[in-house]
C-alpha cells in the first residue's frame, strides 16, 4: 500500500475529487432513477420467509388468489355441452328451492365444524334495497343534496355511533367517577374546545351544508342532554345526571346477557324509555366502559367519537390538539384516528432530529478534539458519502426492492464510526507529526497504522451486522446488510479522503480552538482519574472480581430462567412508546368498550378463537419470491403428482378423514358436512336413485349404479355436478368457505379437473399467543400428518398441513435465529481477539469477560421490559460488536507493555493508556444514547436505551473485572519486543501519555477506535 500512500501525499486533491464524484454519483443515480421508500406500513417485513410454516402460509396464500375470479382456479366448475350424455335432462339444471332436498341429501348426521360463509362476489343491483339506490344516487350527483338537513329522529345527533369515526378516551385526572354533574360539564367543555379550531371544522360532517355547522360529538355528556330534552350539554342539571344513571340501570339487563352486548328489542317488557331513539343501547354499547353498572358503580372511562372519518384527512387536526392533553379533571387517555401508520411515518422523518443533535454533539466533540472546522465537515461529508454509497450497493447491486424503516438506524452507526475513525487516523497523525517533517514518509506510516485499525473494527462490527442475514425475518435481514455495506463503506471512503484531507488542512492556518488554560485543568483532571482508576483495580481487584463475576452468573437464569428473554405475544408491531395516545388506545383501552370487545372477537361469546386444522393437496407448499421483498410472494406451484380421481386416492382420503376425526385435537362442532371433507357427503350423494322419481330423468352415470371408489372418469364427472349444485345452493345454507376441491379454469378434455384439495375441520385448541402452547399443537398435528401421509397412495402423498402459525412461527424464528446470529458474531469475535492478542490466555480472558458483558446487558433489557422482538433481536447481535471494543483495547495494551515480565505493571500501563480515554469514550456515546430516549418513535428510543445500557457494561466489565483478573492470572511474558520495537513502544508511550491529558478525552467512540491503532503504531514502518 506504499503506492497508494505517496498518491495521497503528492496528489491529495486529485484523491479527494476521485472520490467525491464517485461518491457523489453513488448517491445521485438512486436518488434520481428510483423512487424514494416510505414508510406507510412500517409492518411490512416483520414476517418469516423460507421457513417450513412460512413457505406453507405463502402458498396458502396463493392458493386464495388463485381462486378468484381472476385466478387460476375456481370453485365452480363449468361443464361444456359437448361432453355426451344419455338424457338431455340430465344436465345439472339452476337449482333454487329443489336445492334444500339436494342439501338434505349431502347432510351428515355426524356433529362436524361450521364453514365460514363466503359471500356472493356478484350481485344485481335491482336486488338493492332503496336506500341503497339512493346512496348511489348521492354518489353518483353529489349536487343533488347539498341543502339536506343530515339530523336524525331526535333532531340533535346526525346519527348513530359508528366504528369507522374518530374516536378519543376521556378519563378522569384523580380518579373520580365521571358520572357526575361536574365531570360532565368539564368534558363539555373540553369538547367545545377541541372543536373549535378550523382545523376541525374543515374536515366534520355537517348538520347541513347551508349553514356549515358540525354535528355533535357523540359524547356521554351530549347524549344526558337529549335524553333529557335539553339542546345542550351546558344546560344539563343534577337531576338530569341522576334520571340518566337511573334509566341506564333499569334498562341495561335488557341489553346485556351473558356477559356480551346484543339489543332485544322484541322483548315486551323492555320500557319504551330504553328504546326511544336508541340512545340507551349506543351509550351502553359505545360510549360507557363495560365494566360500569355491571361490575362496577365508579365510571372510569368514556369514549367519544367525532363527526370525523378515521383517515389521514384527520392527521393536521390532530396535530392541532396533541398539546390539549387535559382540561381541569378531564384528561385525554387514548385516541383513535386512524392515523398510526401516517403518523409514524412523519415522526419517523421527524425524529431524525434527535438523531442530528447525537450528530453535533460527535462532531463537537471532534472539532474540539482536532482544533480543525476543515477536518470536521470532511469527516461529516465522508460519513454522507458512506451512507450514499451503502444506499446505491443495496438498491441497485445487490437489487433489494424493499427498505425498511430500520434501516435508518443504521446512520447512527455511520456517525458513531465515521467519527471515530477520522478522529483515531487524526490523532496518529498527530503522533507521526511530531517525529516526521517529511510528509510522504508521515503519510505513509500514518496510512499504513490507520489501515490495520480500520481494518479490525470495521471487520469486527460489519460481521457482528452481516450475522444477521441468517435470519428467515426480511426486515432483519435487509437491516443487516444495509448496515454491514455502510460499514464497509465507511472503511473504504475513510481510507482515501481522510488522509487526503489532512495533507490538505496541513497547510492551512487555524488557530487553537482549547486555551492553555482549559488544557491544564483537562491534564489535572487525567491524573487524578488515573491514579483512582490504578487503585480501584489494584487494591479491590478481589472484590470487583467477586462481584461482578457474581452478577454476569446471576444473569443467566435471568436471561434463560426467569424472567428470561420472552418472545413477542402479539404480530402486531409497536410503532410508539407505551404512553403514546395510540398505543394507549390499542394496548390499554381497545377491550374497555363493548363494541371494540365485540368487533375483536369472533365469538360473541368468549374471546376463543379456534384454530383451523387444514390440509392441502396439490399445491406444493413453496415460496418462490424474492424473501427480501415482502411483496413478492412468488407463483402457485402445482403437484403433478397429485391425482384425486384415483381409485386409491378415493379410498385413502375416505379413511384419513374418519382417523382425523378420530384425533384428540379433533372438535366436535353442529354443522353440515359440506365442502370439509367433501369425499364423504359425495358419496351419499353418489348412492341416490338413478331415476329422478320427480321427472323421470336418468342420472346416470351419477347414481347408486356407480360403486365406490369410482372409476376416474366417473368421478371427475359427477364431482363437477355434485359441486356446482351445491355452489348454486343458496349461500346460507351451503356454506361455501376455503375447504373442498378446486378445479383448473380449462381442461383438455373437457371434464372439470381437480386441481387442489382443501380439507378443513376445527381443532379443539385455540389460538394462543403463548409459544409453549402452540408449539404443543403444531407439533401434534403436524406428527399426526406426516405419519398418515406416509402410507398415503403417489396422488396424495404430498399434502401439508396449515393453520394460524404466524405468530408462531415468528416466535420460532426470532428465538433461532438470533441465537445463531449470537453464536456467528462470538466466533468472530473471539477470531478477531485471537489475531490481535497471538495468546491464548488473554483470548480465554476476552471471551469470558465479553460473554459477560453481553449476558449482563441483556439481562437489564429483560427486567427493564424488553421482549426478543425484531429490533431486538439486532439489539442483541449489535452488542456483540460493541461489547468487544473495550476489552480489546486492554488486552492489546497489555500486551505491549514495556514490562511484560510484571502482571501488575502490564495493568498499569494498559489502564494508563487506556482508562481515560474509554471512559470519555463510555460516557460520550451514553449521552449520544440520551439524546434518542424522547422521541416518540420506539425504535429510537429503544436504541438510545440500547446504548446507554450496553456502553454502562462494557466499560465497567472491561476496566474493572477484565484488569482484575489480568492481575492475577495473566500471562506476564506474552510477547518478545525487539530492541526497535521497544524503542518505538517507549516513545509512543510517552506520546499516548501527553494525548491521555489532551482534548481528546471530550471525544467519544473516537478514542475507542484510536485505543486500536496500538496494534498497527509499534509495527516497523513499511520500507
Amino acid at each position: 500500500m506504499s503506492w497508494f500512500a505517496r498518491v495521497l501525499a503528492h496528489h491529495p486533491y486529485v484523491v479527494l475529487i476521485a472520490v467525491a464524484v464517485f461518491s457523489s454519483t453513488c448517491v445521485i443515480i438512486p436518488l434520481t432513477t428510483l423512487k424514494l421508500p416510505n414508510f406507510k406500513d412500517p409492518q411490512l417485513g416483520f414476517e418469516a420467509r423460507g421457513t417450513v410454516i412460512g413457505q406453507r402460509l405463502t402458498a396458502w396464500d396463493n392458493l386464495q388468489e388463485a381462486i378468484r375470479p381472476s385466478g387460476l382456479l375456481t370453485i365452480k366448475p363449468n361443464i361444456p355441452d359437448s361432453i355426451p350424455r344419455k338424457n338431455k335432462g340430465a344436465e345439472v339444471p339452476q337449482i333454487k328451492t329443489s336445492n334444500i332436498s339436494l342439501l338434505n341429501d349431502l347432510v351428515d348426521k355426524h356433529p362436524n365444524i361450521s364453514i365460514e360463509i363466503e359471500p356472493e362476489i356478484h350481485r344485481n343491483l335491482t336486488e338493492d334495497s332503496d336506500e341503497e339506490r339512493e346512496a348511489w344516487f348521492d354518489i353518483m350527483n353529489p349536487t343533488s343534496h347539498h341543502h339536506h338537513n343530515h339530523l336524525g329522529p331526535d333532531s340533535f345527533f346526525c346519527t348513530e355511533p359508528n366504528t369507522e369515526n374518530g374516536r378519543m378516551v376521556f378519563s378522569s385526572v384523580s380518579g373520580t367517577d365521571l358520572f357526575q354533574l361536574g365531570p360532565l360539564l368539564d368534558m363539555c367543555k373540553f369538547s367545545e374546545i377541541l372543536t373549535s379550531g378550523p382545523e376541525y371544522n374543515q374536515i366534520c360532517d355537517q348538520v347541513s351544508t347551508r349553514t356549515r355547522k358540525c354535528c355533535p360529538l357523540w359524547s356521554l355528556p351530549n347524549y344526558v342532554a337529549v335524553i333529557n330534552n335539553k339542546t345542550s350539554c351546558f344546560n344539563i342539571t343534577e337531576e338530569d345526571v341522576f334520571y340518566t344513571k337511573d334509566l341506564i340501570k333499569r334498562c341495561q339487563k335488557y341489553f346485556i346477557s351473558l356477559d356480551y352486548i346484543v339489543p332485544n328489542y322484541s322483548n315486551k317488557e323492555m320500557p319504551s324509555e330504553c328504546t326511544k331513539f336508541n340512545h340507551i343501547f349506543s351509550l351502553i354499547h359505545y360510549i360507557l366502559d363495560y365494566e360500569y353498572s355491571s361490575k362496577s358503580e365508579i365510571l372510569k372511562d368514556v369514549m367519544v367519537f367525532l363527526p370525523i372519518a378515521r383517515s389521514t384527512v384527520i392527521l393536521d387536526y390532530y396535530h392541532s390538539i396533541e398539546s390539549l392533553g387535559y382540561y381541569k379533571n378531564i384528561r385525554i387517555s387514548a385516541i383513535d384516528f386512524g392515523l398510526k401508520n401516517t403518523l409514524f411515518d412523519e415522526c419517523l422523518v421527524k425524529d431524525m432530529r434527535l438523531v442530528a443533535c447525537g450528530a453535533t454533539f460527535v462532531l463537537l466533540s471532534m472539532w474540539l478534539y482536532t482544533g480543525s472546522f476543515f477536518i470536521t465537515i470532511m469527516t461529516l461529508i465522508a460519513i454522507a458519502f458512506s451512507l450514499g454509497i451503502s444506499y446505491f450497493v443495496y438498491m441497485l447491486i445487490f437489487e433489494f426492492k424493499f427498505f425498511p424503516f430500520m434501516n435508518l438506524l443504521a446512520s447512527v452507526v455511520a456517525i458513531g464510526i465515521g467519527g471515530d475513525t477520522s478522529l483515531m487516523v487524526f490523532k496518529l497523525w498527530s503522533c507521526a507529526r511530531e517525529s516526521q517533517s517529511n510528509i510522504s514518509k508521515l503519510v505513509q506510516s500514518v496510512h499504513g497504522h490507520s489501515t490495520v485499525c480500520m481494518l479490525v473494527t470495521s471487520l469486527t462490527t460489519a460481521i457482528a451486522f452481516y450475522s444477521s442475514y441468517i435470519s428467515n425475518i426480511t426486515a432483519i435481514c435487509c437491516f443487516s446488510v444495509f448496515a454491514g455495506t455502510a460499514v464497509v463503506a465507511n472503511f473504504f471512503v475513510m481510507l482515501a479522503w481522510i488522509p487526503s484531507s489532512l495533507v490538505v488542512a496541513e497547510r492551512l492556518t487555524v488557530p487553537p480552538v482549547c486555551p492553555p488554560s482549559m488544557r491544564k485543568i483537562f491534564d489535572g483532571w487525567s491524573k487524578i482519574l488515573h491514579g483512582l482508576l490504578v487503585e480501584l483495580v489494584l487494591k479491590l481487584r478481589w472484590l470487583w472480581i467477586m462481584l461482578l463475576g457474581s452478577v454476569a452468573v446471576l444473569s443467566i437464569p435471568v436471561v434463560f430462567y426467569y424472567p428470561k428473554l420472552r418472545l413477542p405475544d402479539s404480530p402486531d408491531l409497536q410503532l410508539f412508546s407505551s404512553d403514546h395516545l395510540f398505543e394507549q388506545y390499542d394496548m390499554v383501552y381497545k377491550e374497555r368498550f363493548w363494541f371494540d370487545r365485540i368487533q375483536k372477537f369472533d365469538n360473541l361469546r368468549n374471546s376463543r378463537v379456534q384454530m383451523p386444522v387444514r390440509f392441502i393437496w396439490g399445491v406444493l407448499p413453496v415460496d418462490n419470491g424474492n424473501y427480501m421483498d415482502p411483496a413478492s410472494k412468488g407463483k402457485l406451484v402445482f403437484d403433478s403428482s397429485f391425482d384425486l380421481s384415483s381409485p386409491d386416492s378415493q379410498t385413502w382420503l375416505l379413511s384419513f378423514c374418519t382417523k382425523l376425526r378420530a384425533q384428540p385435537f379433533y372438535q366436535q362442532t353442529m354443522g353440515p358436512l359440506l365442502p370439509n371433507c367433501f369425499l364423504e357427503v359425495f358419496v351419499k350423494w353418489m348412492d341416490r336413485k338413478c331415476i329422478d322419481a320427480a321427472d323421470g330423468l336418468t342420472r346416470e352415470p351419477c347414481c347408486e349404479s356407480a360403486r365406490f371408489p369410482y372409476s376416474k372418469k366417473v368421478f371427475s364427472l359427477c364431482l363437477a355436478k355434485a359441486w356446482i349444485s351445491l355452489y348454486n345452493t343458496p349461500v346460507e345454507l351451503s356454506m361455501l368457505g376455503v375447504a373442498g376441491p378446486k378445479f383448473a379454469m380449462k381442461t383438455k378434455t373437457g371434464i372439470p379437473k381437480v386441481k387442489a384439495l382443501v380439507v378443513e375441520y376445527d381443532a379443539n385448541f385455540t389460538l394462543s399467543t403463548s409459544f409453549i402452547d402452540m408449539n404443543h399443537f403444531y407439533q401434534q398435528v403436524e406428527t399426526w400428518s406426516r405419519n398418515e401421509l406416509a402410507s398415503a397412495p403417489a396422488g396424495m402423498r404430498n399434502g401439508w398441513f396449515i393453520s394460524y402459525l404466524g405468530l408462531y412461527d415468528l416466535q420460532q424464528s426470532l428465538a433461532k435465529d438470533t441465537i445463531l446470529a449470537v453464536l456467528i458474531s462470538m466466533g468472530a469475535s473471539f477470531f478477531v481477539v485471537t489475531l490481535s492478542t497471538l495468546n491464548f490466555i488473554l483470548s480465554i480472558v476476552a471471551v469470558l469477560t465479553i460473554t459477560s458483558i453481553i449476558l449482563v446487558t441483556i439481562a437489564i433489557l429483560v427486567l427493564i421490559g424488553w421482549k426478543l422482538n425484531i429490533l431486538e433481536a439486532v439489539a442483541v447481535s449489535l452488542a456483540i460488536g460493541l461489547a468487544v471494543d473495550f476489552t480489546m483495547h486492554y488486552i492489546v495494551n497489555y500486551r505491549m507493555a514495556p514490562e511484560s515480565d510484571n502482571k501488575e505493571n502490564s495493568v498499569i500501563y494498559s489502564l494508563s493508556m487506556m482508562g481515560g480515554p474509554t471512559l470519555m469514550a463510555a460516557l460520550t456515546t451514553i449521552i449520544a444514547g440520551a439524546f434518542m430516549l424522547p422521541s416518540s418513535v420506539l425504535a429510537y428510543t429503544q436504541i438510545g436505551i440500547f446504548l446507554v445500557v450496553v456502553m454502562c457494561v462494557s466499560w465497567i466489565y472491561a476496566t474493572l473485572f477484565l484488569l482484575s483478573i489480568l492481575t492475577l492470572a495473566g500471562p506476564e511474558a506474552p510477547r518478545r519486543v525487539n530492541q526497535r520495537e521497544q524503542h518505538e513502544l517507549g516513545a509512543l508511550s510517552r506520546v499516548w501519555r501527553r494525548a491521555e491529558h489532551s482534548p481528546s478525552a471530550a471525544s467519544a467512540t473516537t478514542i475507542i477506535h484510536d485505543e486500536e491503532c496500538e496494534i498497527s503504531v509499534i509495527q516497523p514502518n513499511p520500507p
